[in-house]
């Protein structure tokens, strides 16, 4: 995984040609103080963030949580039907469910080369007895929590 830092106020970061220091933050605004000059900007988040030139210089990185013991607590009947739909997710994913064999081929339906995500989550919703919208929520929590990305790094 790619260690991510956190913008907090105080921190240097490199945008717009020049090194600015994050002042404030509200909402998705960002204050910034330049260091040449010490003008005052404010930007929105997302256009700091998508600028081509946009690195945190000296920021914190973003605290790690283990998910070591997170599932524990779930009642089995719940942790049952979580570990199912990872099944049908990661499927729908890859084409192979979770620990599938190193010669295993994807079933016709769920094969990444001859059909889109949006084809089969339809297979899977058809499956399954359920709309293409719940298995696409479903998917979308799923990759959102970043569970898939640590699922193939402990797989893999």
């Amino acid at each position: 995984m790619t260690t991510r830092s956190v913008l907090r106020p105080g921190d240097w970061v490199h945008f717009d040609g020049g090194e600015h220091q994050v002042v404030g933050l509200a909402g998705a605004s960002v204050r910034l103080r330049s260091e040449v000059g010490g003008a005052d900007q404010v930007v929105l988040a997302g256009h700091l963030m998508a600028s081509p030139d946009f690195t945190v210089i000296d920021g914190r990185p973003a605290p790690q949580v283990e998910p070591v013991g997170l599932l524990d607590a779930l009642p089995e009947n719940v942790l049952a039907a979580a570990k199912q739909w990872e099944r049908h997710i990661v499927e729908v994913e890859t084409g192979l469910p979770p620990h599938a064999p190193l010669d295993a081929t994807p079933r016709p339906e769920y094969d990444p080369a001859k059909h889109s995500l949006a084809e089969r989550q339809r297979a899977k919703g058809a499956e399954l007895g359920v709309s293409y919208r719940t298995v696409e929520n479903r998917r979308l929590r799923y990759t959102a929590q970043c569970v898939f990305e640590m699922r193939l790094v402990r797989s893999g």
